[in-house]
């Protein structure tokens, strides 16, 4: 510093350090932890430490209002994203990180595993402010494509990993992925998470909330999840109290398919296709059998995410990602003999599962950021399959705790189940692309200004 600017600030003041020098660092951060403790909170809100100290009753009506509390979390998160996009960037960031406070909040408050009293609440709360942080984030890293990839990848990663996570086998130590799904998120994550929020929120400029707090409420992406999630959360739950007869999966798939179509065509320009591919995926990733796996298969399931994600930036079209989803469903149809005798069937399941959700969100970006929060949330709300797989014993759940199990019955039907939705979700993207000719867009895209890290 010269003489002559030195002599501009008094002796006795220190100068402050540009923080915006670290501005894309942050908001990469920020995005990438706070979509890992969204996802985590949406998809594993089961805590296996917690369900030790339950009563009977109280454990089987956590898991009976598990899937409750999911479409309740994707709710909340793509009203909570229409919510900011009306507001502004910086009011995004802002409830970001309320949400994530809340939730360092509540789960320091039940550390103690006293409040066994409170668990179907304490369940409900994470999905509700997951969904919440989700949301305000997916609008808030929308405009950058560094921090927009962390939040996908983040996300992605969190909710395959949640979603493959198995149950401790009776009487035996529990594996390191079954020891780390004990607890998920750890509270130290969900206080990194939080400072690191509170940096993203610190480099934002109050200019981005002038540029688009005019914007109004987008109602369109909230009437598309609605029809989404209800539609499946009730057909789901319909299907598992009565008999899977055949006409039975035909009647749920069919309101699967009409809802995942009408979701689509609610949105602006083709946006509608990453919903569609979204119940494909889901799905396909629910029919196949994943436990017992190896620990070190979880670096599969990961290095499949960021490899589909790659190469969908490099080259994306939608038409693979359904080629892929549809093989992995018959995949799983005909493996499903052997699941649980042969340990090289998980690996190769997990592993393409990652590399399609990875590509099947990494297409370019979509008309409005509410969009993508609306694919989002059809991955967090239990589907058909799941149902289909949890048809034995009354519930929309893998098994009666929720979580996979190695030990559960094997079935081809479910595979077969996701194979024809997949069929349906292709031919409801023909029909949109024909409704909506590429090039034309029927909403502006919001915030398309730079962010604050540019």
């Amino acid at each position: 510093m010269g003489a002559k600017s030195a002599l501009e600030y008094p002796m006795d003041m220190a100068v402050v350090p540009d923080l915006r020098r670290y501005a894309g660092l942050a908001e990469v951060a920020s995005a990438f932890l706070g979509a890992i403790v969204a996802g985590l909170l949406l998809m594993a809100p089961l805590d296996l430490a917690w369900s030790d100290d339950g009563g009977p009753l109280e454990l089987d009506m956590l898991v009976l209002n598990m899937p409750r509390a999911a479409a309740a979390g994707a709710i909340f998160a793509v009203v909570a994203a229409a919510l900011a996009v009306a507001l502004g960037r910086r009011a995004a960031w802002l409830m970001s990180l309320g949400s994530a406070t809340i939730l360092l909040a509540d789960h320091l408050w039940n550390l103690n595993s006293s409040f066994t009293g409170t668990l179907i609440t304490v369940n409900y709360i994470d999905s509700i402010f997951g969904g919440l942080l989700l949301g305000t984030l997916g609008v808030a890293v929308c405009g950058r494509r560094i921090t927009s990839t962390a939040f996908l990848v983040g996300a992605l990663g969190a909710i395959l990993f949640g979603d493959l996570t198995s149950l401790p086998e009776s009487g035996g130590e529990p594996t390191f992925t079954e020891w780390l799904s004990v607890g998920t998120p750890p509270v130290w994550l969900l206080l990194i998470a939080v400072v690191a929020l509170a940096a993203g929120v610190s480099v934002q400029r109050p200019a981005d909330d002038a540029e688009t707090e005019t914007a109004d409420l987008p109602i369109a992406p909230i009437l598309a999840a609605l029809v989404l999630v209800m539609a499946t959360a009730l057909s789901t739950e319909w299907f598992v109290r009565g008999p899977g007869t055949v006409p039975n999966i035909v009647l749920a798939a069919a309101v699967t398919l009409v809802a995942a179509l009408l979701a689509a065509l609610l949105l602006p320009g083709r946006d509608g296709r990453y919903v569609l591919l979204a119940v494909a995926v889901t799905n396909s990733g629910s029919a196949i059998f994943t436990v017992p796996r190896p620990d070190w298969s979880a670096l599969m399931q990961i290095g499949g995410v960021l490899l589909g994600f790659y190469l969908g930036r490099r080259g994306f079209s939608p038409w693979p990602a359904f080629a892929g989803t549809g093989l992995l469903a018959l995949f799983a149809a005909l493996t499903a003999d052997h699941a649980h005798s042969d340990a090289v069937i998980p690996i190769v399941g997990i592993t393409a599962l990652g590399l399609l959700m990875g590509y099947a969100f990494a297409g370019p970006a979509p008309v409005a950021p509410t969009s993508m929060v609306v694919a989002l949330s059809a991955l967090v709300v239990p589907c058909l399959v799941i149902a289909l797989r949890g048809s034995s014993f009354g519930r929309i759940a893998y098994s009666p705790r929720w979580y996979r199990d190695p030990t559960g019955a094997v079935s081809a039907t479910p595979g077969w189940a996701a194979l024809a939705i997949t069929l349906g979700c292709a031919a409801g993207l023909l029909l949109l692309y024909r409704l909506r000719p590429a090039g034309i867009q029927s909403a502006k895209r919001a915030f398309t200004h730079s962010s604050a890290s540019s």
